[in-house]
C-alpha cells in the first residue's frame, strides 16, 4: 500500500523521535497551583542555560511528573511541549526550574530540577506563550514578546500567583547575580 518510497518515509519519520513517548500520567494539580515566575534564554556563550522556573501556589507538596510545558509562537506557527518524565517534588510555596539541560545529575547544574534537553527539539522561542498543563488541564499560561539577551524574565510580584503572571506590567528585566537570575528562589522586586 505504501511502496518502497513510502516505507522508506515512514522509518525515516518514525526513526527521527527524539523521546519514546511517554504513558499518560495525569498529575493532580488544580488550575493556579503553578505559577511561571521567571523564563531565561542562554545568550551566546553564556553557560548559565535557558530555562523556566515555576511556584508552587497551592497549600501542598506537588509532583510535577506527568506535566507539561507547551511553548507556542504568538502566531500559532510552531509548538514545542516538554513532558516532566519523572518524580520532581515541590513543596507549597517552593521554586522549581525545568530547565534545557541533559536530566543527568551529574550534568544538570545544581539550581536545575528537571533537564528537558531530550524533549526540546526546537530553539527557544524568543516571543511566545507559555503553557503549563496536566492530560489537557490548563494550570497556568504567561505570554512575552521577548526576552531580555542578559538576565531573566522575572515575575516581580510577591507571592507569585497565576493570576498576577498575566500582566505584562508585572513583569520586567532581573540583571542581578551577574544576569543569572535567581533561579529556585524568589524573585527581585520589579521597579514601580
Amino acid at each position: 500500500m505504501f511502496g518502497m518510497r513510502g516505507l522508506l518515509l515512514l522509518i525515516a519519520v518514525l526513526g527521527g523521535c527524539v523521546r519514546d513517548p511517554v504513558a499518560a500520567i495525569c498529575p493532580d494539580i488544580p488550575v493556579g497551583a503553578l505559577a511561571v515566575t521567571e523564563i531565561r534564554a542562554s545568550g551566546t556563550g553564556d553557560t548559565l542555560g535557558s530555562w523556566v522556573e515555576l511556584y508552587n501556589a497551592s497549600n501542598a507538596a506537588l509532583d510535577l511528573k506527568g506535566v507539561e510545558l507547551r511553548f507556542r509562537k504568538p502566531d500559532g506557527s510552531s509548538e514545542t511541549d516538554i513532558t516532566v518524565r519523572r518524580s520532581v517534588p515541590v513543596g507549597a510555596g517552593a521554586y522549581v526550574v525545568l530547565g534545557l539541560f541533559s536530566d543527568d545529575d551529574t550534568i544538570r547544574p545544581a539550581y536545575v530540577d528537571y533537564g528537558f534537553l531530550a524533549d526540546f527539539g526546537a530553539s527557544w522561542p524568543s516571543g511566545a506563550a507559555l503553557d503549563v498543563d496536566a492530560c489537557g488541564v490548563l494550570i497556568d499560561r504567561t505570554q512575552y514578546a521577548t526576552l531580555p539577551s542578559m538576565g531573566t524574565y522575572s515575575l516581580g510580584t510577591m507571592p507569585p500567583t497565576s493570576d498576577a503572571n498575566d500582566f505584562a506590567t508585572n513583569w520586567c528585566t532581573d540583571i542581578t547575580a551577574a544576569g543569572a537570575g535567581t533561579p529556585q528562589h524568589a524573585n527581585t522586586a520589579c521597579p514601580p
